[in-house]
């Protein structure tokens, strides 16, 4: 019996570790990038965008008056490919507005655009929702430092 509970143990851990390295970090899943061989960033930004430029196509895209009233942090990851064009493969969505009210997916792959990167990158953008604005941030996974901010 011990033996069984051993083996039990062994496949959930191993399905675990699978579904933590799956290429999708964020709950709402969606499809239609091509997700082969992209890397995180780590300690820097890879995958460059004008963070303020940014922010005002999404204020234009969501429109003044959701804008307004929308609060909390929405996490996005974005797939740039190597000629910097844009597809958002997941996101988390804790504001008080509706993904789907949002439209992000068709707006992200068909609207934003990169700097060229070195190589093909999952970038995960942070934004904040405030009374002050909308702040813009950047994540990195290090396998010393784990997710941060990067600068």
């Amino acid at each position: 019996m011990k033996g069984i509970i051993t083996i039990i143990a062994a496949l959930l851990l191993s399905i675990s570790s699978n579904n933590l390295f799956a290429q999708n970090i964020f709950p709402e899943k969606f499809e239609g990038c091509n997700t082969d061989q992209f890397a995180l960033e780590s300690d820097t930004t890879t995958a460059k965008i004008n963070s303020i430029e940014f922010v005002e196509a999404i204020k234009m895209h969501i429109g003044a008056a959701t804008i307004m009233k929308m609060r909390g942090k929405l996490q996005l990851q974005i797939i740039v490919d190597l000629d910097g064009n844009s597809c958002l493969i997941s996101l988390e969505n804790e504001t008080n507005v509706k993904t789907k009210k949002l439209d992000l997916k068709s707006w992200i792959d068909n609207e934003i655009k990169w700097e060229i990167p070195a190589k093909k990158v999952g970038a995960i953008v942070v934004l904040e929702f405030t009374d002050l604005g909308i702040g813009y941030r950047r994540l990195g996974m290090d396998g010393n430092k784990g997710w941060h901010y990067l600068k």
